[in-house]
């Protein structure tokens, strides 16, 4: 064998042998660690796994669930018993996972048809401002270049001074309009759920409502807090007082904030593009609470069966 293809082999081998290194170290870094897995397990609320528990009426099952697992040796598998538990928490809880998206979903809708209309009105909004600075430039700079040259001979004077008059009086009218403008039309919602009108006791259209857990949950107390505190629900009215998009609660104007606010299809209400403004920020703050429900839910299956401690064989 030659110099060169000794050398060639040589290098073959060696790449070879790196590869393999290289394999077998990527493959013992992939397999997870007791540690690791522990920490999955435990990445789970315990109070929050309770609390969606106990909305959904799961709290004696879970109970069980959790006794029949403890009561089993390590390595042994689930008995039919624990199997048909755990069968039916995971039937509920996904019924609520999809209730909660249903509920999403609709807000969805409502923000997209709301999003629309704004974007309608202030286009309108933006074409009277632009209309109305138009009128006032031609008021303001054209009829005064005209009065100025009326200036020039004394027979035109009066004329030019009348009107320099009516053109200021014409500036004003215009520049008084424009800040009315400013706040552009108004307009009815059309068809659209109104999903706000369940949090404020008013009647729902269009699939508007709240399952019963969903409704549930925005009523309960978030664990760890204060009942003082107030419910979620409680506290995202609060928010909205304090952001201004409620009034004193039982006041006449904040009556007519939530008649704006919960309307819906056949009613004829009318609302500002500040009224579309508030609506949409409020379904948002609504469906951020509801979609924490299902991080509950998922702490609810996390504390189904918790890792026991097995001694080493």
């Amino acid at each position: 064998m030659t110099c060169a293809a000794r050398s060639t082999r040589l290098g073959w081998l060696t790449l070879f042998r790196i590869a393999t290194l290289l394999m077998v170290s990527t493959a013992v870094s992939a397999q997870p660690t007791p540690d690791t897995s522990r920490a999955v397990l435990d990445l789970y609320a315990p109070e929050h796994a309770e609390q969606i528990a106990k909305v959904l009426g799961l709290s004696g099952a879970l109970a069980d669930a959790r006794r029949m697992h403890a009561s089993t040796s390590c390595g042994s598998p689930a008995t039919s018993e624990e199997v048909a538990m755990r069968q039916a928490i995971l039937e509920r809880t996904m019924v609520a996972s999809f209730q909660v998206d249903g509920v999403l979903a609709e807000i969805s809708n409502e923000h997209a048809h709301l999003f629309e209309l704004s974007a309608l009105l202030q286009a309108r909004r933006d074409r009277a401002v632009n209309l109305a600075n138009v009128a006032n430039l031609i008021t303001g700079t054209g009829l005064g270049i005209a009065v100025n040259a009326l200036q020039f001979s004394n027979s035109t004077a009066n004329i030019g001074n009348g009107i320099g008059v009516a053109s200021g009086a014409a500036s004003t009218v215009l520049s008084i309009a424009g800040l009315r403008l400013q706040r552009g039309p108004q307009s009815s919602v059309g068809r659209m759920p109104n999903m706000l009108a369940p949090l404020f006791a008013r009647p729902a259209v269009l699939n508007a409502d709240y399952p019963p857990a969903v409704i549930a949950y925005l009523h309960s107390v978030p664990p760890g807090e204060n009942n003082n505190s107030g419910t979620r629900l409680d506290q995202l009215m609060a928010e909205w007082r304090r952001a201004g998009r409620l009034g004193a609660p039982g006041s006449v104007n904040t009556e007519q904030q939530i008649t704006r606010l919960t309307s819906g299809l056949g009613d004829n209400t009318k609302l500002s593009i500040d009224d579309l403004s508030n609506r949409m920020a409020m379904l948002s703050d609504v469906a951020g609470q509801v979609a924490l429900m299902k991080r509950d839910l998922a702490d609810l299956l996390l504390s189904m069966a918790p890792e026991k401690s097995c001694p080493d064989p």
